[in-house]
């Protein structure tokens, strides 16, 4: 008996870790900019593959810049692990480890310049009503983005909502 669990509590683990060596890297979408942060790296690309980047980095000065950029930009973080966008600023997430202990922070640039001037333009909602769940994009309350994910509750046109993160994606 003894056996059995501890055959099935290692299978757990090697799936758990299986599962979350295999995570999502972190992708976020504000205004035309797709940054995602993996790697030791932030990297921002342009929304589509046409189109150009409204801004470039400075590496000089450590700053993003106006000025078209056709390609995208990495930026060297090391451990950067997570992003979010609030307002004009990208906050990297960054985990590393040093002297055997986790040692977590966090670099903060300033996107602005990467950001359309023109009017908003928000993103379409879409439901799944197979699934029951309800994706509402890019909400601006007071000043700041929204993402909303809601799940239908029984067989109803209630909707409840399970998960709101801050940024547009």
């Amino acid at each position: 008996m003894n056996r059995l669990f501890v055959t099935l509590g290692i299978a757990v683990l090697g799936t758990t870790l299986s599962m979350a060596s295999h995570a999502d890297r972190m992708v976020v979408l504000k205004g035309n900019a797709v940054l995602l942060a993996a790697d030791d790296f932030l990297s921002v690309f342009p929304d589509s593959p046409n189109s150009t980047l409204s801004c470039s980095f400075n590496p000089a000065t450590g700053a993003f810049v106006p000025g078209a950029s056709a390609g995208g930009i990495q930026i060297r973080v090391p451990g950067a692990t997570d992003v979010k966008v609030v307002g004009g600023h990208a906050y990297v997430a960054t985990s590393n480890f040093e002297n055997s202990a986790a040692v977590t922070g966090y670099v903060k640039y300033d996107i602005s310049a990467c950001m359309p001037t023109g009017p908003f333009t928000p993103f379409r909602a879409h439901a799944n009503l197979r699934s029951g769940e309800l994706v509402i994009p890019c909400v601006e309350v007071d000043g700041n983005e929204y993402n909303v994910v809601m799940n239908q509750r029984g067989n109803s046109m209630n909707w409840e909502v399970q998960f709101v993160a801050t940024g547009c994606y």
